[in-house]
C-alpha cells in the first residue's frame, strides 16, 4: 500500500518540475519540509505617512489584520515562553508554529500593534533599541528619512551647493552600476521604497544616508542642521520610539520585550568586546526594565558570519540572555537561534504566501540539523 507521505512527495515532486520551486503551495513545503517553529520580523504598522521611516514599505492595519487571519489559518502562534520551552525540550518536534516580531522599538509597538494584537488574543515580542528609548536619540535611519524628504523636495543644483559647502561632495559621487533596482539585501539601501523616477544623481548620496556607518553619524547631524530639522524638537513632538513606561505596560500586559542591541550598528563589523557589549548590555539593560529572568536579542540586521559557538559562550557567560533572533528565512540554526523572514514587502512578493514560498524554496531552508 502506497504511504500518504510518499503521494505528497510524488505529487510535490511533479509540480516542481514542472514550475520553479517558489511557485509550489506552502502546503507542499510545510509537508515536506516541516520546521520546528518559524518568525516572523515585521518593524511598525501605520496607516498614515512616518516621516522618519518615510523611504520603506509600512504595512497599514487592514494588510497586517490580513497576514494576521492568513497566518491564523496554517500556523500555530506561539509566545516566546513557549518557543523557548520548546526549545529547549528533550523530544522536539516539528509542529510549524509560529512567533510574531517587531523590530526597532517604535512608539507604534504600543499604540497601535499591541492593541490590534491583544483584540486577537495575540501576544509577540517587541526587539528595542536600547539607545532609542525615552526618545533620547535620533536613530541614524531616521535622522537619513528626514534628510532624504527634505533632499527630494529640492533642486538638484541646491542639494549639490549645500553638499560642497559641507565638504561631502564625494557622496554625489556615482558609483559603477549605480541602481535601484539591485537585488534586495537586510542592509537599509536595498530595502528602501524609493521613487523610481528620481533624479539619478541623487543615488550616490541616497545610499550613503540610507547605510550610513555609525563612524559618520556626525555628518549626518551637520547635514541635518543644514537643512533646518532640529533633532531634538522632532523627537519631542514625534516621540517616534517606545518609552521605558510603555515598555513597562507591553510587559504588563503579557508582551516579551526583547534586545536588538544598543546602537544597531552591525555586529560583524564590530570588535568581538564592541559585539559583546552590544549584546549583554542591551539584553541587561531590558532586564531591568522588565525584571524578566532571560531576554531574547534580535541580532542587527542579519546575525550571518556570528560565531555560534561564541554566542553560546556569551549565553552561558550571562544567563539573563535568552534566544537569539536571526532574519535568514526558515533555514535551520542552532536550537538558540530562531530564524525570521521579514513581512514587510520589502521585495517583489507581494504578499506573506509569497515571502513564505519563496523562503521555503531557498535551498539553505532544506538542510536539517540536529535538533540537539
Amino acid at each position: 500500500m502506497t504511504s500518504p507521505v510518499h503521494v505528497v512527495r510524488k505529487a510535490a515532486a511533479q509540480i516542481l518540475r514542472a514550475a520553479p520551486l517558489h511557485v509550489a503551495p506552502l502546503v507542499l513545503w510545510r509537508k515536506l519540509l516541516p520546521k520546528r517553529d518559524l518568525g516572523v520580523c515585521y518593524h511598525m504598522v501605520s496607516d498614515g505617512p512616518v516621516r522618519h521611516l518615510k523611504h520603506y514599505r509600512v504595512l497599514d492595519t487592514d494588510t497586517f489584520e490580513s497576514d494576521l487571519d492568513y497566518l491564523d489559518g496554517r500556523f500555530e502562534f506561539v509566545t516566546y515562553q513557549e518557543l523557548a520551552r520548546r526549545r529547549t525540550s528533550m523530544t522536539p518536534e516539528r509542529r510549524n508554529s509560529l512567533i510574531l516580531t517587531f523590530d526597532d522599538g517604535f512608539a507604534e509597538c504600543a499604540t497601535i500593534i499591541a492593541p490590534l494584537l491583544r483584540r486577537r488574543g495575540l501576544r509577540c515580542v517587541f526587539f528595542v533599541i536600547t539607545d532609542l528609548i525615552d526618545n533620547q536619540l535620533l536613530f541614524r535611519e531616521s535622522a537619513a528619512s528626514l534628510c532624504i524628504e527634505a533632499i527630494l523636495r529640492m533642486p538638484f543644483e541646491q542639494v549639490e551647493s549645500i553638499m560642497a559647502e559641507l565638504g561631502l561632495g564625494a557622496q554625489l559621487r556615482p558609483r559603477p552600476n549605480d541602481s535601484l533596482s539591485e537585488p534586495t539585501t537586510t542592509l537599509p539601501f536595498g530595502l528602501a521604497d524609493l521613487d523610481g523616477n528620481l533624479d539619478p544623481r541623487l543615488l550616490p548620496l541616497l545610499r550613503w544616508l540610507l547605510q550610513l556607518p555609525a563612524s559618520e553619524e556626525p555628518l549626518v547631524q551637520r547635514l541635518l542642521a543644514r537643512l533646518g530639522i532640529d533633532s531634538r524638537d522632532y523627537l519631542q513632538e514625534a516621540q517616534p520610539y517606545l518609552t521605558t513606561e510603555q515598555l513597562r505596560q507591553l510587559h504588563a500586559d503579557g508582551f516579551t520585550i526583547g534586545a536588538h542591541s544598543c546602537s544597531h550598528r552591525r555586529l560583524q563589523d564590530l570588535s568581538r568586546a564592541d559585539a559583546e557589549h552590544e549584546i549583554v548590555e542591551s539584553c541587561r539593560i531590558v532586564r531591568d526594565i522588565t525584571g524578566e529572568r532571560k531576554v531574547p536579542f534580535a541580532f542587527p540586521y542579519f546575525g550571518g558570519g556570528l560565531d555560534r559557538a561564541w554566542l553560546a559562550g556569551l549565553r552561558a557567560q550571562h544567563e539573563f540572555i535568552g534566544l537569539f533572533f536571526d532574519t535568514d528565512g526558515v533555514r535551520e540554526d542552532e536550537p538558540f537561534v530562531v530564524q525570521r523572514v521579514f513581512g514587510e514587502r520589502f521585495s517583489r512578493d507581494t504578499s506573506l504566501d509569497a515571502i513564505l514560498r519563496r523562503a521555503w524554496a531557498d535551498p539553505a531552508a532544506w538542510r536539517r540539523r540536529d535538533p540537539r
